[in-house]
């Protein structure tokens, strides 16, 4: 039961770790395009998931070892498991939210544009799902 905890609690926070990256990636280079989006976000998530892989980090550490090419399947495939996740946690409205906030911290901007920031994105994101 303590492995499938540690597991689980492993898969929870790569997802976590693909958003934040991801958008950092998306904030650094000015990503407009959803579907550029998207393709940045399942190529972190395969390409972190080969990461913690070769350095054997939580749930990957289960997985074999380099030299199995089976364990390629198995780390592959929760990269995109990973990806299904985090695409989706991505297009939740308070998740992005919160990041659009948190990021605007290292803006040049005062608190005053962070808030209005954050109701312009509460106002699109609710046009855009009507």
């Amino acid at each position: 039961m303590e492995t499938i905890m540690s597991m689980f609690a492993t898969f929870v926070g790569f997802v976590g770790g693909v958003v934040l990256v991801t958008e950092f990636i998306n904030k650094l280079f000015k990503v407009e395009n959803s579907r550029v989006k998207w393709i940045i976000s399942w190529v972190m998530s395969i390409g972190l998931a080969i990461v913690g892989f070769v350095l054997q980090l939580g749930i990957f550490a289960d997985c074999g070892t380099v030299d199995q090419w089976f364990a390629w399947v198995k780390v592959v495939l929760i990269g995109v498991g990973c990806a299904f996740a985090a695409n989706k946690t991505y297009d939740a409205n308070e998740i992005w939210t919160a990041l659009e906030w948190l990021f605007s911290f290292f803006e040049k901007e005062g608190k005053a544009k962070r808030i209005i920031m954050a109701d312009e994105a509460k106002a699109r994101r609710a046009a855009r799902l009507k």
